[in-house]
């Protein structure tokens, strides 16, 4: 999709159970790679996703490299099952061509990204966004902040304090906050615990529907 010369800002759409719903069995992936982290007598750290801990592990030199991907090959395996059976989040067809009309559109996740673009392609939503980074492009996963900053920079004409990081995870709220943008929550299938966070979202969203579209603009407008 071309974009306008005129935007109002960027908008960086998290996509499991915010683009979409993809049938990924997160339980089932954290009870494996629990299960191939004993092999070198590691574990997971509560209250932190997979993601988080695996990085940490392997930036500290704990984990070693061979398992590390092994590991990561089995977290791919139970995305692509996952994404197989995805399904678009009811009413985002309609909201994504108005939004795109307005914004820069982006995508980040910590899904493989030869499986998120294949996903959003295969959904035929892949055309409103401007730029759709998974794991691979992304210089360090969510929640840490860098992926956040590797997509604003590829859009200068769109300043940090004009993007905005929407998604349905605690993860995704760290990340933009910890990139200095801000951040509007949606959920709708599942429950997130925001206020753990000592920061909260700018906007709640339940649904994709006018009234999303019309929040959206609303505080986007005012620049918080």
């Amino acid at each position: 999709m071309k974009d306008s010369l005129m935007k109002d800002g960027l908008l960086i759409f998290d996509m499991d159970n915010t683009l979409l719903h993809s049938h990924i069995d997160f339980a089932r992936m954290k009870q494996d790679v629990g299960l191939l982290l004993q092999e070198e007598h590691l574990s997971l750290i509560g209250g932190r996703s997979v993601s988080d801990n695996l990085s940490s592990l392997f930036e500290s030199g704990a984990l070693s490299a061979g398992l590390n991907e092994r590991i990561w090959q089995r977290i791919s395996e139970i995305e692509e099952e996952g994404l197989a059976r995805a399904v678009l989040e009811p009413g985002i067809e309609q909201v994504l061509p108005r939004l795109a009309e307005r914004f820069y559109l982006a995508v980040l996740s910590n899904n493989m990204d030869a499986a998120v673009h294949q996903c959003l392609t295969d959904l035929q939503v892949a055309p409103y966004f401007s730029l759709i980074c998974g794991r691979e492009k992304a210089p360090v996963l969510k929640p840490r902040p860098e992926g956040v900053r590797y997509v604003v920079s590829r859009f200068p004409q769109a300043p940090p304090q004009r993007a905005w990081m929407i998604g349905d995870a605690l993860i995704d709220a760290l990340a933009a906050f910890r990139a200095g943008i801000g951040f509007i929550a949606y959920n709708r299938s599942r429950y997130e615990n925001w206020w753990r966070l000592n920061r909260q979202p700018q906007l709640f969203l339940y649904a994709w529907d006018e009234k999303a579209i019309g929040e959206i603009l609303r505080v986007t407008a005012k620049g918080e």
